[in-house]
């Protein structure tokens, strides 16, 4: 099975892998999301402190978090 917790905090992807721990047989995909308050000048950098902190997928707005960009992420990554 597969779990997806979306956040846009650094605190929300340690909650991301914490569940990782709590429940092994689920396969926990940690996805930030750039949060709207942070100037297009910041989105890469705060892109790489996401996936620093176990983001495995990032988006600039939820809205890009389609079945078909989950199911290409599963499939590029197991």
């Amino acid at each position: 099975p597969i779990g997806i917790y979306v956040g846009d905090t650094v605190a929300d992807m340690h909650t991301a892998v914490a569940a990782r721990v709590v429940d092994p047989a689920r396969h926990w995909i940690a996805v930030g999301a750039i949060p709207p308050h942070i100037q297009a000048d910041r989105t890469e950098a705060y892109a790489d402190l996401l996936r620093s902190h176990g983001a495995e997928l990032v988006v600039s707005s939820i809205l890009e978090l389609t079945p078909s960009a989950i199911a290409q992420h599963i499939s590029a990554y197991g």
